[in-house]
């Protein structure tokens, strides 16, 4: 399940770090199996007592090691289903990700997302998969808050308000937004692609008032995130 082919093949994922499991387990997630270590079980009883999985089993720390795709396990590991989202609602907002290829990222704009409420994540071709191990652990729970990710053309939300965050837009206040829109975020390194911008209906910035080249792209989109959702 390390690899994205494996993930795909099998319908699976890794899970590791103890929100990101205890959130799987009170959404009630359907586990293939889950492994931790006798420290982590001694530290962390209340968490053990509430796993329903038939296959769990006990592990040494160096067996741990070998087995997380993490350079620091925390103890516990498990695999789960993916989870199924159902279709895409319409109605809702959503964040489009333009070629988002950072895990860390990933998992950040995840996070983020759901605290402000927007609970779809619309993924362009050359996005990272949401279900890396590096992105769950990142994301910490949140893709359980989710109601909605995957991959998704940005022609097809021809029927949003498609507002791009631009670094260089001269517009830092948004126009009256209506009901139905959509945040593309761009990669930090190059931005929105020139595909997806030609898509956009206007463009919104950050005003700087100190020092510094750009804004972690997570930042970024909590800042934009906190003036569209007020």
């Amino acid at each position: 399940m390390h690899q994205k082919k494996y993930r795909i093949k099998n319908n699976k994922f890794i899970l590791e770090g103890i929100r990101t499991i205890d959130c799987a387990i009170n959404n009630a997630t359907s586990f293939s199996f889950i492994i931790y270590t006798k420290r982590f079980s001694n530290q962390n009883p209340e968490l053990i007592s509430k796993i329903n999985c038939k296959t769990t089993e006990i592990v040494s720390e160096k067996e741990m090691e070998k087995l997380s795709p993490s350079k620091s396990p925390s103890g516990i590991l498990a695999i789960a289903n993916i989870i199924d989202y159902g279709q895409f609602n319409n109605h809702n907002n959503v964040i489009y990700l333009d070629e988002i290829s950072d895990p860390g990222n990933m998992g950040t704009i995840i996070r983020t997302a759901v605290w402000f409420g927007v609970y779809q994540i619309a993924l362009s071709p050359g996005c990272i998969d949401p279900y890396n191990p590096k992105v769950v652990r990142s994301a910490m729970g949140s893709h359980f808050s989710l109601s909605w990710i995957g991959g998704k053309k940005i022609s097809s939300l021809k029927n949003y308000v498609l507002i791009g965050a631009d670094q260089n837009s001269k517009n830092k206040k948004l126009d009256k937004l209506i009901d139905k829109w959509a945040l593309v975020m761009g990669s930090e390194s190059h931005g929105i692609s020139k595909t997806t911008r030609s898509y956009l209906d206007q463009t919104i910035g950050i005003t700087k008032i100190g020092t510094g080249e750009s804004l972690n792209i997570g930042v970024a989109m909590g800042i934009l995130l906190h003036k569209m959702t007020k």
